[in-house]
């Protein structure tokens, strides 16, 4: 399996179209990162643990739309057109740049999920059984904290990328970033 490097240097190539397949409550993903994330689902919930998908496959449009709002809503809050641009460009990719156009990414969450401060999701147990055991099922955290200036994205303890065994486990194993591992092993990113 080729391992695409996504984000907002390399974006997903021109043609590319992923098989589709419901992994559930109507998410989708690519056909086997669909198939590795209901095996994680089952595997979360033997172990007493519920995890559900909030965000997989998205559209181009839709994510423009969720771009352009964000931009918006920071404008509100007082800022320029540039630095709200700018903010948004920090959490959320353009169209072709997301690797949920590419259907490889899904968001989580478990019951345990804090509304109002995302990033209280690293202290649950949700997240410590997926920080575990995603990996074993091809999954990686995509945005690390602490790797901001290698992702050039901010820290998402939510947003798990597929990108098949052994590589998930090697890149977790060594705690470096996608991007570390494929220049690692000399992979070609476009």
């Amino acid at each position: 399996m080729k391992i695409l490097l996504i984000d907002k240097d390399n974006p997903i190539p021109a043609g590319y179209k992923p098989v589709l397949e419901e992994v559930e409550h109507g998410y989708y993903m690519e056909k086997n990162a669909a198939r590795c994330m209901k095996k994680l689902l089952e595997a979360a919930r033997k172990d007493g643990i519920t995890i559900e998908v909030f965000s997989a496959y998205r559209t181009y449009d839709y994510q423009q739309k969720l771009f352009d709002d964000d931009v918006q809503w920071n404008m509100s809050e007082g800022l320029s057109y540039e630095e709200a641009y700018k903010k948004t460009a920090s959490s959320i990719a353009l169209p072709g740049r997301s690797e949920h156009n590419a259907g490889l990414a899904a968001d989580l969450k478990g019951d345990d999920w804090d509304c109002d401060n995302w990033y209280n999701f690293e202290k649950t147990s949700t997240f410590k059984w997926l920080e575990k055991n995603a990996p074993r099922f091809g999954f990686i955290i995509r945005y690390p904290k602490d790797k901001t200036q290698i992702t050039n994205f901010i820290y998402e303890p939510w947003h798990f990328r597929y990108v098949g065994c052994p590589h998930a486990e090697i890149i977790t194993r060594k705690g470096i970033t996608l991007k570390e591992y494929l220049e690692l092993c000399n992979c070609k990113f476009k």
